[in-house]
């Protein structure tokens, strides 16, 4: 089984610092972009595939959701996606702004979906998680295997919350789990240690070796990660140069 995890920025094709501060990027239409993301997706061919920053149906995507036109090119028969913004909260009127509102992350997959949750952390704007099951072929017969995609808070202070929550939601469930998203840790990896510890996951990429995935035109922070449970047996590992 091959796992993909990628912030795709919206698809609007930030390749420069400065490009952050462009206005006209929540406007562009960027199907030209995804159509060039999901053409490289498809020499990597991911079985399960983890999208932060997604988008699923704004203007700029003309109206489609950006899932719907992954799992078509892909074709990945099943995938879930949500809005990050929780509406029991002080940020819930993003859940109404134009484009804000179409804003998510999602979950793609070769194998049948089933069981999808949605959490949401007490604290930050960006408070989703997605918790969805796949049965994966082990041998003669199927194993439920645990998938949580996350996109985690700039601010160090929140972080620490929603790592202790998210550790705690994982820590609760038995058998195979994978974690992966973008986590934002800055600080460095010390921030995982407590949620390591609950959700009883190590870091996929054990070597440590080039790691780095931000930002993406000259990678010098490891902020996305990828965590397994005992039960994952990891054979490779690999930062995607994109």
């Amino acid at each position: 089984m091959r796992l993909v995890s990628y912030n795709v920025e919206y698809g609007a094709g930030i390749n420069r610092r400065w490009k952050y501060l462009e206005l006209f990027k929540y406007f562009k239409i960027v199907k030209m972009t995804l159509f060039k993301i999901s053409d490289y997706l498809k020499t990597v061919d991911p079985d399960i595939l983890g999208l932060v920053e997604m988008d699923s149906g704004s203007v700029r995507y003309l109206g489609k959701s950006g899932s719907q036109i992954f799992a078509d090119s892909l074709e990945m028969d099943y995938w879930v996606e949500k809005v990050k913004y929780a509406r029991k909260s002080l940020y819930k009127v993003l859940n109404f702004i134009p484009i804000m509102r179409k804003q998510g992350n999602a979950i793609l997959s070769k194998y049948k979906l089933f069981d999808t949750r949605f959490y949401y952390f007490s604290k930050g704007v960006k408070r989703l998680v997605i918790h969805s099951k796949v049965k994966v072929p082990i041998g003669y017969g199927k194993e439920d295997l645990h998938l949580f995609i996350v996109h985690l808070s700039l601010r160090k202070k929140t972080r620490q919350v929603q790592l202790k929550e998210l550790g705690e939601i994982v820590g609760c469930c038995s058998g195979p789990r994978i974690v992966f998203g973008d986590f934002n840790v800055f600080a460095g990896l010390e921030e995982l240690s407590e949620f390591v510890k609950l959700a009883g996951v190590e870091n996929a990429n054990k070597s440590g070796d080039y790691s780095k995935t931000f930002p993406s035109w000259k990678p010098k922070h490891w902020i996305d990660h990828i965590f397994v449970s005992s039960e994952v047996n990891v054979i490779d590992y690999k930062v995607l140069d994109i």
